[in-house]
């Protein structure tokens, strides 16, 4: 990470008084009493799912998660049979003519020629199944194998076990194995020339045959449909869920399996983004970070019914643990968080990637942290809302270092819809038993301080176009919050209105145009709304402008008619805009300053002065 000016830096929490070291193993009092009242609470979560109804319910939702991921019976049924048909009429045809053609005396019977064999027959009929049998099984194996190992190549090798593990798979080919021994074994013990009964070997050596042959093409779509890749992330996603739960059935697996299976799912599904962001595959890296998002949340519903021995961190091996020191391993593990911050850091290693191969990604990226961010909001899970924010804060951080303006834009826009969510789900909750001193409102501010720090950042590095875009996204913050009358507002407020102050730059005054108007926006937002008092706390802060580049921006601001902006982007919206109420309160903002007159000037205003 780049060095920053001391001017950028954010204020520094007071030094506290040299403390112990203190093993990452070690628990403390609060910790003891943190755990005591949430393992009270597991323990009643855990008693749910022994209702009769909540069971079921929970069953029927993980049939159809697996469900979704299986080939339709009618795919093996309808080309199994069709063909059958189509031979049985045939061979009923055949059969029918030889009747009407036969010109003997004896009488003709279907079940007779099926049956009754004569030993030299039968011995040519199974020797030649059992050639065919061994074709079958060969030709079932090969295919499938280059298949596999192909999909493995490309994806991830967790699909070779995934593909040998699939009960369909080990039936089919269970089945062509058991059929070609069968066969093998009836024309090895065939015998007795003087034998006159039926040849139920024979026959069942041919039903066996027939049966095989019927079933590759099924089996063959079923490969394919098994390799499909959403089918594939949806596996991997389904076994790392079912790992992280002792429901079902799973009671007899140890926490340290659980543990390796789901962080092992994990693994498997970066793999699988990594190697598809490799070869520009943006379908599939996209359906790899949806289900890591998925994983994350569905994990955010049972997370509450967890033993404590699940949260304490499986593998200090792993590379997303390894370089942590042993004081952040302690704090993740009191927060319960190390689940949440393994796959935080999957999106963090994707999103280094997708800055240099797709960054359409790295907007997905955020919306899917964004998404992780609202879930923990309403689970009021504060502390894995707290991870998201800080890697929001570090992608932000990447982007400005690499100079990705266009990144920086969009990683803002979901930034700041995450602070409007929490700020309404702050607004209609309590603050959570485990972290009661730090409520939501809390983390909307943090959200504002750490973007207004941001700002400083870009101005520094002559992005002042980031900085302005932060200013705007502040202002709707402020807008949310006093729309629902959050207790935050002002510190909102005293936030955005600090923006300006870390533009120490020699073309400041240029810079701070675009943080002006949306100084302005914000104005008449509350001036809209009678807030009278809040929108002069904004034109005191402006009071030191230039009154000709404060009617410049009038100009602009009051002749912008349209909503949306003339080009293509994710926000789709027009900063600058302001609907007709806000438009009708500018000559009462700008009355309060000296050199405006209170009537509003003409498009080509003399004293507007463009820059």
């Amino acid at each position: 990470m780049d060095d920053e000016p001391k001017a950028a830096q954010p204020p520094q929490p007071p030094q506290r008084p040299h403390e112990p070291s203190v093993s990452p193993n070690a628990v403390t009092r609060e910790e003891k009493l943190d755990d005591t009242m949430h393992a009270s609470r597991s323990m009643i979560l855990r008693r749910l799912p022994l209702d009769g109804q909540s069971r079921e319910a929970e069953l029927r939702r993980r049939q159809q998660a697996r469900g979704q991921y299986r080939l339709a019976l009618k795919t093996w049924s309808v080309p199994l049979l069709m063909i059958g048909a189509v031979v049985v009429v045939f061979y009923l045809l055949s059969f029918w003519l030889n009747v009407l053609s036969y010109t003997g005396t004896e009488e003709l019977s279907l079940v007779d020629r099926l049956v009754h064999q004569d030993l030299e027959k039968a011995q040519n009929t199974v020797g030649g199944l059992g050639e065919v049998m061994a074709a079958v099984l060969g030709l079932a194996l090969t295919v499938s194998s280059i298949i596999v190992q192909l999909a493995a190549t490309r994806f991830t090798p967790h699909i070779t076990v995934l593909f040998f593990r699939a009960r369909t798979n080990m039936l089919v080919l269970g089945f062509f194995v058991v059929s070609t021994l069968f066969v093998v074994w009836v024309n090895f013990s065939l015998d007795g020339a003087d034998y006159v009964g039926p040849r139920w070997d024979v026959m069942f050596s041919m039903l066996l045959m027939t049966t095989s042959l019927l079933l590759l093409f099924p089996y063959f779509a079923y490969v394919f449909d098994f390799l499909d890749p959403n089918k594939i992330i949806g596996r991997i996603k389904t076994n790392g869920l079912d790992a992280c739960t002792t429901k079902l059935g799973r009671q007899s697996i140890s926490i340290e399996q659980r543990q390796r299976s789901a962080v092992e799912a994990v693994e498997h599904l970066t793999n699988i983004g990594l190697n598809a962001l490799q070869q520009k595959d943006k379908n599939i890296v996209s359906a790899t970070i949806d289900a890591l998002r998925e994983f994350c949340v569905e994990y955010g519903e049972m997370k509450n019914g967890m033993v404590l021995e699940w949260f304490k961190i499986p593998d200090r091996q792993s590379p997303d643990f390894v370089s942590l020191s042993p004081e952040a391993i302690t704090d993740l593990r009191h927060r319960r968080t190390w689940l949440e911050w393994k796959v935080l850091r999957q999106y963090q290693m994707l999103f280094t990637e997708g800055q240099s191969q797709i960054k359409d990604i790295c907007y997905l990226l955020a919306i899917n942290t964004r998404r992780l961010g609202e879930a923990a909001s309403v689970y009021g899970d504060l502390r894995a809302l707290d991870l998201t924010i800080k890697f929001f804060n570090t992608y932000l951080r990447a982007t400005l270092n690499a100079s990705d303006i266009r990144t920086a834009y969009n990683i803002l826009h979901q930034y700041r819809q995450l602070g409007e969510t929490v700020l309404e789900i702050g607004k209609r909750s309590k603050p959570t038993v485990i972290d009661r001193d730090k409520t939501l409102a809390d983390r909307a501010i943090e959200i504002a301080h750490r973007m207004r720090y941001y700002s400083g950042v870009a101005f520094q590095r002559n992005m002042a176009f980031v900085a302005e875009v932060i200013a705007h996204d502040i202002g709707t913050l402020c807008e949310r919050a006093f729309q629902l009358s959050s207790e935050c507002h002002d510190d909102l407020l005293r936030i955005f209105l600090a923006v300006d102050d870390a533009t120490e730059s020699a073309d400041k005054a240029k810079a701070l145009r675009g943080v002006r108007k949306a100084q302005i926006k914000l104005a008449t937002h509350y001036l809209v709304y009678g807030a009278t008092s809040l929108a002069r706390r904004i034109a005191d802060d402006m009071r030191n402008e230039d009154p000709r580049r404060l009617r410049s921006m009038w100009v602009e601001l009051a002749n912008l008619d349209t909503p949306e902006f003339w080009e293509v982007n994710d926000r789709g919206s027009n900063f600058d805009y302001l609907t007709p109420d806000q438009k009708a309160t500018l000559p009462r903002f700008f009355q309060w300053f000296e050199g405006l007159q209170a009537d509003s000037p003409a498009l080509y205003d003399s004293l507007v002065l463009r820059k």
